[in-house]
């Protein structure tokens, strides 16, 4: 893992600008907080975010297989723009804070 530089965790920050998140430098890279529960990862320019189910993801975006030991989506920075991301933030934010 490698911590984003500023300018790309910005990038994703804007993207998500009408929600509640936040980062926090860990791991070698910066975790990410929506309504306070850890959502996913930014590393080097993408976004894991963890794997709840979401059935509305472009298809583009590789799901793990059930059995692999990290189960997260690896958004490209080039999705940072697209409308379904926050959605899908705010979405694992909320399943994640049920379990």
């Amino acid at each position: 893992m490698a911590h984003a530089d500023d300018g790309v965790v910005q990038t994703w920050l804007d993207a998500l600008r009408n929600l509640d998140v936040r980062v926090k430098k860990m791991f070698g890279c910066h975790c990410l907080y929506c309504d306070g529960v850890a959502v996913g990862w930014i590393d080097g320019s993408a976004l894991s975010l963890r794997e709840t189910g979401l059935d509305y993801l472009p298809d583009d975006i590789r799901r793990p297989a059930p059995g692999d030991s990290v189960q997260e989506l690896v958004i490209p920075l080039d999705y940072a723009g697209c409308e379904w991301l926050p959605r899908a933030v705010q979405d694992t934010a909320a399943r994640r804070g049920r379990s």
